[in-house]
């Protein structure tokens, strides 16, 4: 069954549950084996499959509309479009305003999968990257994808984990520990400050 701890340190309400599945392709699931954890092995956990878990004729229309196969790439449930509740359609964008800690974790999870495209869509496209205090590393997002995309193919054991998280308004601090650039992970603080609906500034500590 799939399922996180949340509320532990590092490990976020409902933000944590997507990287949990993924987690559990890397330890040797199948796709099927783990859309099945998540539904009807779920159902079954709480004694409620003959009304949830399966897309069947009498249980109930609670499912998820995707653009992709799941059982395919498992990463198309990073972007659910449209979310289907006792029988009612429901728009993703429309259930709820995007804030800066849904923005951080967004790029969060798409740098975990190496997915450039999906990493940079939170950003503004004039997106300035400093080292604190006010050190100007880079501009706009076709500067980060130079930067970011050759990283992203080429370190292959690179993850990033969020050990704590502070949200003040528009600017969200993470504490984060990195894998991936030598034997030993690196400890950094990210601060992204958030305008107009995007990441509009970064600031790194190390």
């Amino acid at each position: 069954v799939a399922g996180t701890d949340a509320g532990n340190i590092g490990t976020q309400h409902a933000s944590s549950f997507y990287p949990e599945l993924l987690l559990m392709q890397k330890a040797g699931l199948s796709n099927w084996e783990i859309l099945r954890s998540a539904t009807i092995n779920s159902a079954k956990g709480f004694g409620k499959e003959a009304l949830h878990g399966s897309i069947e004729k009498g249980k109930m229309a609670d499912f998820i509309l995707l653009d992709k196969d799941p059982s395919i790439d498992i990463t198309v449930l990073s972007n659910i479009k449209k979310i289907v509740r006792r029988g009612e359609i429901l728009e993703t964008k429309k259930l709820f305003e995007v804030s800066p800690e849904i923005l951080a974790q967004q790029q969060l999870n798409a740098y975990n999968l190496r997915d450039i495209e999906g990493f940079l869509e939170p950003y503004a496209d004039s997106v300035e990257i400093y080292e604190f205090p006010e050190k100007l590393m880079s501009k706009g997002k076709d500067k980060m994808r130079k930067d970011y995309g050759p990283m992203f193919q080429q370190v292959k054991d690179l993850h990033c984990e969020v050990t704590k998280r502070i949200v003040q308004g528009n600017t969200v601090i993470d504490h984060e520990t990195v894998w991936g650039f030598g034997p030993k992970p690196v400890n950094a603080v990210a601060i992204y400050k958030i305008e107009n609906g995007k990441i509009a500034k970064v600031y790194f500590i190390q």
